[in-house]
């Protein structure tokens, strides 16, 4: 089972605020060693929790899901979310996407999944789970599963209406 070590996680916690950090710029803020944060970082980044660019590391959005779930701050959690709806495009309110997560998460404790196994780049790539679960979500997630639907799938406007065509 993969865990995250306190030093990976507030790591992911200082992405989360600053999005785009060096280990260097990391070890600074938190007095960790310089040799310490790069091995944080680059173990991250196996995880693919964050990426690695030319200047440091960048969350992804895999990275702020967990960082959601495991780190128990409200306002690691808040950033999290406004995080999210800027890297999956999502034009609702950060409450619908707090309702998806944690639906999203019990309906993985019901299953027995590791959040760790689950890919979150994509939200589209979580609806199915959710979808098979439908009579056990709240109204709120069933609108932002309807958001992420109409995002992804070729829509027309019948009578003032957003539709999904179907050739089934």
């Amino acid at each position: 089972m993969i865990t995250l070590d306190d030093s990976e996680l507030l790591a992911l916690q200082y992405l989360i605020t600053y999005i785009s950090l060096s280990s260097y710029k990391f070890s600074k803020l938190t007095d960790i060693p310089s040799a310490t944060a790069w091995r944080v970082f680059n173990r991250l980044a196996e995880l693919g929790l964050v990426r690695k660019e030319e200047k440091g590391f960048r969350i992804t959005p895999r990275g702020a899901v967990i960082a959601y779930i495991f780190i128990d701050k409200e306002h690691v959690r808040i950033q999290a979310l406004k995080l999210l709806k800027n890297l999956w495009d999502y034009n609702g309110n950060e409450e619908g996407l707090r309702y998806f997560i944690e639906d999203l998460l019990k309906v993985l404790r019901k299953l027995n999944i590791s959040p760790f196994m689950v890919c979150f780049n994509q939200p589209i790539t979580l609806v199915p789970l959710l979808l098979n679960k439908v009579s056990e979500i709240s109204d709120k997630t069933k609108e932002v599963i309807a958001m992420f639907l109409l995002k992804f799938f070729p829509t027309i406007t019948l009578d003032g209406c957003k539709v999904i065509l179907s050739f089934d």
